[in-house]
């Protein structure tokens, strides 16, 4: 499904990430490459906690899952929101905000998606 090697090619063709943003990868395995976006941390701290204070409190994993499949599929325009629940499903299996920030702060951040399952994780460096 993905291959952190191409990743890091991919990537290694991009400027530097600004200061204090994060850079985030989403790979959709139907569509493939669909966007690598820098974010500010400070609006995605902001974001993130939009969602939080929004999720239904049953089954909160498959309702971020069923939403970033339906941002996806209405375009890169929507790359934000993607971005923002994928930080939201991070928090959701750690549960430390503050911990999950500083690994979004010091690794390229991917997300992907493909028929099963939709996963966020750091790109291998």
């Amino acid at each position: 499904m993905f291959n952190d090697a191409a990743a890091q090619r991919y990537l290694a063709g991009l400027a530097p990430v600004a200061a204090r943003s994060v850079r985030w990868l989403i790979y959709d395995h139907s569509l493939h490459w669909v966007s690598v976006v820098d974010s500010e941390i400070a609006s995605l701290r902001q974001d993130c906690a939009h969602v939080l204070n929004s999720l239904p409190e049953e089954d909160a994993r498959a309702s971020l899952v069923d939403a970033i499949r339906e941002f996806l599929a209405q375009g890169a325009d929507f790359t934000p929101q993607v971005i923002a629940l994928s930080c939201v499903l991070l928090m959701q299996d750690t549960g430390d905000r503050d911990r999950v920030f500083a690994r979004i702060q010091t690794h390229v951040m991917a997300t992907l998606v493909d028929a099963e399952d939709v996963v966020v994780r750091p790109v291998a460096g």
